[in-house]
């Protein structure tokens, strides 16, 4: 087992009674235009909003994800918050060893008064380990939308939660320790990235990767591998055949190239890790 520092994102014991009462006293009105967000009576954020704006309230949002809850994934510790315009309830479930590195799945709930933030809710595998807090969302787990009126926000956040399907991350477990005994070819990873893997350009995804094999505070290379890591560091059309012949862990890739996505929205989450999963699983 890894021994190496662990930073959990939810530590008090779940209590679906207890995150009831606690989001009991959140109100949010919208008065000539600007939208009210009130807990327990004292004002946390006012925001001018636009006629089209929908608002959601996180205690609605909250209460139907309860109701629901114990159909379709038992929690053991959850983490609230309120910052402002942005309330969040953060799920952490069971934890799982993957490849000597402990994962928890875990369940987001997010949402804004402020048009910071769209309404979410995410579901999957949560890595937290040191800074990195790279997390694999499952498909068709998660839900993203605008908080516009034309969107019906509030009727398709209900559609969704009454349509949730009991939650399994087994078979990507699976998938997941199967990488972790494998190796790939430098050939491999850039041939695939570069041939399409990303949204940023692909010379722009290949650069932040080996950046992030290098640089990692958890899954960087490792000092036997300085002299390949400065091959690899390099425009893609100057890799050498040597180089691109080099194998490296598959685990740490599948790492390194996950966290360069994890601040952004869940449907990237998914779409990235998938490709990546399925490059590893072809080597």
């Amino acid at each position: 087992m890894s021994n190496r520092r662990n930073t959990l994102a939810a530590t008090t014991p779940f209590d679906a009674a207890a995150i009831a009462k606690s989001v009991s006293g959140l109100t949010v009105t919208r008065k000539a235009g600007v939208v009210i967000t009130k807990n327990n009576d004292t004002v946390i954020k006012t925001w001018k909003s636009s006629n089209g704006y929908e608002i959601v309230n996180f205690k609605d949002a909250v209460n139907a994800l309860l109701s629901v809850l114990g159909a379709v994934f038992l929690p053991e510790f959850y983490a609230m918050s309120f910052l402002g315009g942005i309330q969040e309830l953060k799920l952490r479930g069971p934890q799982i060893l993957i490849n000597g590195d402990i994962f928890h799945e875990m369940m987001w709930l997010t949402n804004s008064t402020d048009g910071s933030k769209r309404l979410s809710i995410r579901y999957g595998l949560m890595r937290q380990i040191c800074t990195n807090g790279a997390m694999l969302t499952l498909k068709g787990t998660s839900f993203v939308i605008k908080h516009l009126k034309v969107n019906e926000v509030n009727k398709e956040l209900h559609t969704f939660m009454t349509a949730l399907p009991k939650l399994d991350c087994t078979h990507v477990v699976k998938a997941l320790t199967e990488i972790g005994s494998k190796q790939v070819t430098v050939r491999r990873l850039a041939g695939a990235i570069v041939n399409g893997v990303g949204t940023k350009g692909n010379d722009t995804i290949w650069n932040m990767f080996v950046k992030k094999l290098s640089s990692s505070k958890t899954d960087r290379l490792g000092e036997i591998q300085d002299a390949m890591i400065q091959g690899i560091n390099v425009p893609f059309a100057k890799l050498t055949r040597k180089t691109l012949d080099t194998k490296i862990s598959a685990w740490k890739a599948y790492n390194c190239y996950t966290e360069l996505w994890r601040a952004r929205d869940a449907s990237h989450i998914e779409r990235e890790s998938t490709k990546m999963i399925k490059i590893l699983a072809a080597a």
